[in-house]
C-alpha cells in the first residue's frame, strides 16, 4: 500500500510539474511570437 501511495504522489507531483513547464514555454513561445 505504502508503495502504490508514494507512486501515485509521485505522479501527481511529476504531472504537475510538466503542466507548469508546458505552461511556461508556451507563455515564452506567446511572448517571441
Amino acid at each position: 500500500m505504502n508503495n502504490i501511495t508514494f507512486n501515485k504522489s509521485d505522479f501527481i507531483g511529476l504531472a504537475s510539474g510538466v503542466t507548469l513547464l508546458t505552461a511556461f514555454i508556451y507563455t515564452l513561445a506567446q511572448g517571441l511570437v
